[in-house]
């Protein structure tokens, strides 16, 4: 499987753009958070049926969702 323009695209985000926070208990979900305005961001792969849970996913989270999901205190996110 070859990604497409958005699948590169979060790839350089996550790569040269936001800063990793912490990875859910499951390896799989990773929340990051953008230094520039300090919004957050869930990277997910949300097609489980497909090799390697499919394209990626990100989308913004609120930062009381990402310190429950992520069990990160509300400072650090």
């Amino acid at each position: 499987m070859q990604g497409d323009a958005v699948c590169e695209r979060i790839e350089w985000l996550v790569k040269s753009r936001l800063e990793r926070v912490a990875t859910d208990a499951s390896g799989w979900d990773t929340l990051y958070k953008d230094p520039r305005d300090g919004r957050m961001w869930e990277l997910t792969y949300p097609r489980s049926e497909m090799h390697g849970g499919g394209p990626p996913s990100l989308t913004v989270v609120a930062r009381d969702e990402a310190s429950r999901r992520y069990e990160v205190p509300a400072v650090e996110v």
